[in-house]
């Protein structure tokens, strides 16, 4: 049995067996699949069975019906397209896969060759991390020297104390 698989806003899933020759999808509760989302027209698109294929067209509606991505008004269906309603994702599933899907077709690519070309001078622009500067902080310097004479002083101190010797 061929169905309409859609994902709901919350991310659930909900089979539509199509059973009828005629399956209207809106936003309405006249349809026979009824999606309440408000980017689904109140009377979206319909899926026909023409006895071979299952047909979907869009019924003009305002935020457009998608096959595979690519804008689309009416047309036959195969196995796993992935049918887009407004925001509302969905997948179509048949009995029969057709395992003899074409190939897209290629787009044709504008490729220009550089008048000129030239080796940069370093590689300075291509790390996303910031380059350390140079600069020294001299309050971090001089506090940094403060400690390191307040420690030779604490040292010396204890060293002159174990020095002393009791008197006699």
């Amino acid at each position: 049995m061929p169905k309409l698989i859609v994902t709901l806003e919350d991310g659930s899933n909900v089979t539509h067996e199509l059973t009828e020759d005629i399956a209207t999808i809106g936003r309405v509760s006249d349809n026979s699949i009824q999606i309440e989302e408000i980017s689904v027209s109140s009377h979206h698109a319909e899926i026909v069975y023409n006895g071979e294929h299952h047909i979907l067209r869009d019924l003009d509606s305002t935020n457009g019906t998608l096959l595979n991505d690519k804008p689309f008004s009416e047309g036959p269906i195969r196995d796993g397209d992935h049918i887009r309603f407004g925001q509302i994702e969905s997948r179509y599933v048949s009995d029969n896969p057709d395992h003899s899907r074409p190939l897209p077709e290629q787009e044709a690519v504008a490729v220009e060759v550089a008048a000129s070309s030239s080796r940069p001078m370093d590689f300075g622009n291509a790390s996303p991390f910031k380059k350390k500067t140079g600069k020294k902080d001299p309050i971090a310097l001089g506090i940094m020297i403060f400690a390191g004479v307040s420690v030779l002083a604490f040292l010396a101190a204890v060293v002159t104390i174990f020095q002393l010797q009791a008197p006699q």
